[in-house]
């Protein structure tokens, strides 16, 4: 049973947990401002106040603290470093607790998950402001000059046109029909007398052989 163990697994292996939070408290060091889900914030809310207070005391040993957790391998990992002591620690150097804050945000898109900021109190935050896309109206507008005595023109010519066309287009269709019709019957008739002239002289064969 983990009655009275607070420290929140995060569904990981303690290497992974451990690599995760590193990882969130070297970004809100330099950004000093994270957006992540809620479980994440919470459980790494606790180590980024007490990387603050390893950089109120600013001594070797909290150096060393310091980054044996945060674990810089870049120049820009250990620009935090340096960004955690020359600068974090004074700022909350007459603070006694409380640097961080959890603003919760609306659930992510997809997978629904709880969002939230997690941000130093004092944040120093750049806003970059979106550039709004002003489309002029010159290039959607279209240069179109028809006096009104063309456009009735046309709209009187094009019905004309159409009826004259359909009308020979029918006339055409019934007279393919009525030569298909003529064709067959032609046959038909053929083939009848050619029927009943076999049958006639059929019976002719069987008259004379009765004789």
């Amino acid at each position: 049973m983990r009655h009275r163990k607070r420290t929140d697994k995060l569904g990981k292996k303690a290497p992974h947990r451990k690599a995760t939070l590193s990882n969130i408290i070297a970004s809100l060091i330099q950004h000093e401002r994270v957006n992540t889900k809620l479980r994440l914030a919470r459980s790494a809310k606790r180590y980024a106040d007490k990387m603050i207070t390893l950089a109120k005391k600013n001594t070797l040993h909290s150096r060393r603290l310091a980054i044996a957790f945060l674990r810089p391998d870049t120049d820009e990992e250990k620009k935090n470093i340096r960004k955690l002591f020359d600068v974090l620690g004074p700022r909350f150097a007459e603070r006694p607790g409380g640097y961080t804050r959890i603003i919760k945000l609306e659930c992510r898109r997809g997978d629904n998950a709880p969002m939230a900021i997690l941000e130093y109190v004092d944040a120093e935050v750049t806003f970059k402001e979106r550039k709004k896309s002003v489309k002029a109206d010159e290039d959607f507008s279209v240069d179109t000059e028809v006096t009104g005595d063309m456009q009735t023109q046309d709209e009187e010519t094009q019905p004309d046109d159409a009826e004259t066309v359909v009308e020979e287009k029918v006339e055409d269709v019934k007279v393919e029909q009525t030569e298909t019709i003529s064709e067959e019957t032609a046959e038909n008739t053929k083939s009848d007398e050619k029927d009943s002239k076999k049958s006639g002289g059929f019976f002719k064969k069987i008259i004379k052989g009765g004789k």
